[in-house]
């Protein structure tokens, strides 16, 4: 299958003090939807931004459709269509008005200009505020129609950054919706916070944290990273010792992001009579509230928890294969 986008050993450093990306290398078949993960300052926007030929990197090469991508690839971008996770718009333009701008920036003929502008306009829901001036446009509002504006050229590659930020949950759906019909006609890189979305549109998934990337495989993949069960406990009190103390005495990192929960990984072969017996001990030593106890299964936040607060905790144990 041929790769529509690739990265190789790609490093994006700024001013000489920032290292955006470090030796990041992986592959977009055409067809696919991959979903690309990571907190803030992960590196996630810099990767998008490299890969749209906007900015240059250090070292290593991208290319698109097979050829070298750069900041003067212009026909490479006209095959693309991008999304910003802030889309602007000039307030006293129209959405039609603006549609028909990108249609014209794309060198589209009037005929199909006017026939692409008003189908996607019905696509993402705002036909019927087609010429209201976009600076009375709400968030949400704006994301469909720079979903519509990325469309406009019918891209090979679209390159999407939280497409369903700020969205109602009815154009979410069909935001969704839009993504899963373009499963194995367009190739889609899908940027979001939100796991559900990329769970249920992605076939692969890529991970990054502070520039590196941790991970490149299926969700399945990254599941299989957790054991079967996790414990996790609701808890009250002081917490901070609580946490310290089961991260140094017990050598266990916490896999919640909620501060008034724990949830570490049990092993394959132990007892969790001993590790809640352990826990309770550690609990009560430190003024802490156990407030409930439940032991759960693989979930793809799990996994992705896990595999970003193993690199905080072990110091980079994992990093991508050279």
């Amino acid at each position: 299958m041929a790769e529509v986008l690739q990265f190789e050993r790609v490093t994006k450093v700024y001013q000489g003090r920032q290292i955006a990306l470090a030796d990041v290398s992986f592959r977009l078949p055409a067809g696919s939807t991959i979903g690309l993960l990571g907190a803030n300052g992960s590196g996630k926007s810099t990767a998008i931004r490299v890969a749209l030929g906007l900015v240059s990197p250090n070292a290593g090469r991208v290319e698109a459709f097979g050829q070298r991508m750069g900041p003067g690839s212009k026909a490479l971008r006209q095959r693309i269509g991008f999304l910003s996770d802030d889309p602007a718009f000039p307030k006293d333009q129209s959405a039609i008005a603006y549609l028909d701008f990108v249609g014209r920036c794309f060198g589209l003929a009037n005929r199909e200009r006017q026939a692409r502008l008003g189908t996607l306009l019905r696509a993402v829901g705002l036909m019927e505020d087609a010429g209201r001036k976009l600076g009375g446009f709400s968030t949400g509002m704006k994301t469909r129609l720079g979903i519509a504006a990325s469309l406009m050229n019918d891209p090979e590659l679209l390159v999407w950054d939280e497409p369903t930020a700020g969205l109602d949950p009815i154009s979410r759906r069909q935001t969704l919706e839009l993504l899963e019909q373009f499963r194995g006609r367009k190739t889609v890189l899908l940027s979001s916070h939100i796991l559900g979305d990329i769970d249920r549109v992605c076939d692969r998934l890529l991970v990054l944290n502070k520039g590196m990337l941790l991970f490149d495989g299926s969700r399945l993949e990254l599941e299989g990273l957790l054991p079967k069960r996790l414990l996790e406990l609701r808890l009250s009190g002081a917490l901070d010792s609580f946490r310290t103390a089961v991260r140094e005495q017990l050598q266990r990192p916490d896999y919640s992001q909620d501060p008034n929960r724990l949830r570490i990984e049990l092993k394959a072969d132990e007892a969790m009579g001993a590790v809640v017996e352990a826990l309770l001990k550690l609990a009560r030593t430190t003024g802490v509230n156990v407030e409930g106890i439940n032991s759960t299964g693989r979930q793809l936040e799990d996994a992705y928890l896990k595999l970003i607060t193993e690199d905080e905790f072990s110091g980079f144990l994992r990093a991508t294969k050279n």
